[in-house]
């Protein structure tokens, strides 16, 4: 029989009201665990919420939220041993889709009170700690100009009708970008460095990615022409993108990218404008509850006694959105080869 745990869940603020949240903490704590809340009001809170937490001694510190939650949380718990958990409510929710969490606050918990956690890589971008992707230009910047009424209004697709604006404006930047073995000094579109693989909403930049090789995935997109482009953001979507022209793939333990102009960057669902970046991994250095690792085949989903697949709304729903994704896609790149 499994102990009682002591949880402690940092919940975003626009997230705690939802109903669904109450009745996973009254369940929880209907099965004899002990609960605490924390909700945040401005940025830091979650880190500082985690670090305290993990200071107290709680079995588990629980991102409830979407990536920039779970990534502040990450951070907070920086030099911890204390597992980490998600319950993800977030609009895209990427981390958490890789590793099979479900988007059900209570099968999210049960995940968290049934499994063990297990030992992954962290990422590091200039001494701050992340978990999933940090993306630079064109894709960083259209979730930096999404605006977080219609993250809300729209989800997924908010960011999509963001990134169709970026891609008409499209301007390549110039950088340096350096690590063991490896050095590129040139135009570039955009660049991820991923501990995992999926970023954006579903998007595939550093599909190759694992969380337990000790090493980050570097993916370059050089300047190419509009139309060019168009086209390999159909095959970027899918992840595969690797060894097409243009595309640099590699990976290294750690990476140093340098630029006379700032560059905008992402780093788990979060935006900041840098100079200089230092990426490096941090082998082995979380302990996480989940259900798979990235990359890892998805089990199938269980059935009620009645047959149907159980969260199956949800999937409908998120089929719906890459189905809207693909068409949009697809329409952008005609515009872009009509307009080359």
């Amino acid at each position: 029989m499994r102990k009682k745990k002591h949880l402690v869940l940092v919940i975003h603020g626009a997230r705690a009201d939802q109903p669904a949240l109450r009745d996973m903490i009254e369940r929880v704590r209907a099965q004899g665990h002990r609960v605490e809340p924390r909700v945040t009001f401005e940025a830091g809170d979650a880190a500082e919420f985690a670090r305290a937490a993990a200071g107290r001694g709680a079995d588990a510190v629980v991102a409830v939220g979407g990536d920039g939650t779970a990534n502040e949380v990450v951070h907070g718990l920086s030099g911890s041993d204390v597992p980490f958990g998600i319950i993800p409510v977030g609009t895209a929710n990427d981390f958490a889709r890789q590793v099979g969490i479900p988007l059900d606050p209570n099968e999210a918990a049960d995940v968290i009170l049934g499994r063990d956690p297990v030992r992954i890589d962290t990422a590091e971008l200039n001494d701050r700690r992340y978990l999933n992707v940090s993306t630079g230009g064109v894709g960083a910047e259209a979730t930096a100009e999404t605006p977080l009424e219609a993250k809300e209004a729209l989800g997924l697709l908010a960011y999509l009708v963001t990134g169709v604006k970026k891609l008409v404006e499209l301007s390549p930047r110039r950088a340096f970008f350096g690590g063991p073995g490896f050095e590129y000094r040139g135009d570039f579109l955009l660049f991820a460095v991923g501990n995992a693989r999926m970023t954006g909403g579903g998007t595939l930049l550093t599909p190759r990615a694992t969380v337990t090789d000790g090493l980050l995935d570097l993916c370059i997109v050089e300047g190419m022409p509009r139309a060019d482009f168009a086209r390999l953001v159909l095959r970027l979507r899918g992840g595969d993108h690797v060894g097409e022209a243009g595309v640099h793939y590699v990976q290294l333990p750690s990476v140093h990218i340098e630029a006379q102009e700032a560059i905008s960057v992402n780093v788990d669902g979060e935006s900041s404008d840098h100079f200089r970046l230092t990426y490096r991994v941090r082998p082995r250095d979380l302990q996480i509850h989940l259900t798979r690792l990235p990359g890892d085949e998805a089990p199938e989903p269980p059935r009620n006694s009645g047959g149907a697949d159980v969260g199956g709304t949800t999937g409908r729903k998120i089929a719906g959105v890459r189905r809207a994704r693909e068409d949009a896609a697809d329409r952008v790149a005609g515009g872009a080869t009509d307009a080359a």
